[in-house]
């Protein structure tokens, strides 16, 4: 099915914020129950990084992140 235009626009924002090392190690999930889930891979900085595009996920979608 097709990805909701909220989701879209969340991650959107997450491609384009700025991050620690300007690495994008980051995942967003849709889950069926429409929640969605947020994720970083391992290096520096990923856990700072996955704050900021959380929050221009969140801004964006208007939608809390788990």
């Amino acid at each position: 099915e097709p990805m909701p235009e909220w989701f879209k626009a969340g991650m959107d924002a997450a491609l384009l914020a700025p991050t620690a090392m300007n690495q994008q190690k980051f995942k967003f999930e849709l889950l069926p129950d429409g929640s969605v889930k947020a994720s970083c891979g391992t290096g520096f900085y990923t856990k700072l990084d996955l704050g900021i595009v959380r929050y221009h996920f969140e801004a964006a979608s208007k939608k809390k992140t788990v």
